[in-house]
């Protein structure tokens, strides 16, 4: 019956402030099936499982394994944590994550980079990470300081995709896009120490209905090999929920993120602020990549149906603007720009708009798991489906086929 109740998510009854959703009393193992790991387009077909362990350790602690190889990226994590993060009062979390990929799309650096010369980069990395969370003033305030070792090797960078170039223009590109890469060693290994501060007042659960979310982190990173890479990054983020009548409401969003290079070489580009269709819905996935980013996105959320009283379903639309620098301060403008590949000759880069709908899926009788899907348009046209699953174990468990972007 454990297994089942892991497998479907079905609720027991926790521990009051510290037991994960779904815990049983004694120390168990259950099965977790992954169905959004079957395929996805970047990275073909493929399959994702995982074993939960609850109270390995200690007293509601939990761990996880997990597995999920496809055509074009095999991923495995493993996870502990000593504490439900989001019912205890202190918690210590340890990650680690493996991949390997011969899709790691890459447009090349700045808000000119042009989508006609994507280069399919095959990559190898290697992450383990300590987290400490300490929580203050009714788990409003968080502090979390970490520790990550990250490894990556740099396999393959193969001509530009784009069978109109002619092979002078492939050969440049493929030149700049080798220099953009990184350091210049394809194996880079790097320590990265920072911490995190939350302050939440939004109610507990994966629909908060008001409430404001205020997220900043600071994180220096260190080449271990030479100390020819070191940079600071410095990330601030503003979630504002507002209500409205019923269960309609609005949801306002900024973030900026700002990369400081403090070594002679240059910040590799899987190091980099990233955005794409992951984070603004009508971008490929992977689109931009700057040493700075920044993101603006306003939202309507509102119900629309629950089905026999089981599934129930709200809706989405919303307006979104972001775009990448060198450096955010002085070459950020705030109008916006419908041109695909806009002039990079300019002293500004302007924000670029996109739109996008959603639907989320969810169970009436469960808080998580929910299915999150968004179709959004951009000048580059209708080219970005966003699909995202909230789970009980999402504080936990590692992203699958989805490469972690700082």
């Amino acid at each position: 019956m454990l297994l089942l109740a892991g497998m479907m998510g079905l609720p027991a009854a926790p521990a009051a402030g510290q037991a994960f959703p779904g815990a049983p009393d004694a120390p168990s193992i259950n099965l977790r099936l992954y169905p959004l790991a079957t395929w996805s387009p970047r990275v073909g077909v493929g399959i994702g499982a995982g074993l939960v362990v609850h109270h390995l350790g200690r007293r509601h602690a939990q761990a996880l394994v997990t597995a999920a190889p496809a055509r074009h990226e095999q991923v495995a994590t493993a996870a502990w944590a000593s504490a439900n993060p989001e019912r205890a009062r202190r918690y210590v979390l340890v990650s680690a994550r493996g991949l390997h990929t011969n899709r790691d799309w890459f447009y090349g650096l700045g808000p000119g980079a042009s989508s006609d010369a994507r280069q399919s980069i095959e990559r190898s990395a290697a992450q383990l990470r300590i987290r400490v969370g300490q929580q203050f003033l009714d788990r409003r305030l968080l502090l979390q300081p970490h520790v990550g070792l990250s490894a990556h090797r740099v396999d393959r960078v193969p001509t530009p995709t784009a069978p109109d170039l002619d092979a002078r223009s492939r050969q440049h590109l493929r030149q700049l896009a080798s220099s953009q890469v990184g350091p210049l060693s394809p194996d880079h290994t790097g320590l990265r120490v920072g911490i995190d501060v939350q302050y939440d007042t939004r109610p507990p659960g994966p629909r908060p209905t008001r409430g404001v979310l205020l997220r900043g982190g600071w994180a220096r990173y260190a080449s271990v090999a030479s100390p020819s890479v070191r940079f600071d990054r410095l990330d601030l983020s503003a979630h504002k929920v507002v209500p409205l009548s019923g269960a309609h409401r609005l949801v306002g969003h900024l973030s900026l993120a700002h990369t400081v290079a403090r070594g002679e070489a240059s910040v590799p580009y899987y190091l980099r602020p990233m955005f794409g269709g992951s984070r603004v819905p009508g971008w490929a996935r992977h689109r931009f990549v700057d040493s700075d980013r920044l993101i603006g996105s306003a939202l309507y959320r509102f119900p629309l149906a629950q089905p026999l009283g089981v599934v129930r379903l709200d809706g989405h639309v919303g307006l979104h603007a972001a775009s990448v620098y060198d450096d955010v301060f002085t070459d950020a403008a705030l109008d916006l720009t419908f041109d695909d590949a806009p002039d990079v000759s300019e002293t500004s880069a302007p924000l670029r708009p996109a739109a996008s709908v959603g639907l989320r899926v969810g169970l009436s009788f469960r808080k998580v798991p929910s299915l999150d899907l968004a179709l959004g348009v951009s000048p580059e046209g209708v080219t970005g489906v966003r699909v995202a699953l909230h789970q009980d174990l999402r504080a936990l468990r590692p992203a699958h086929h989805r490469l972690r972007r700082p």
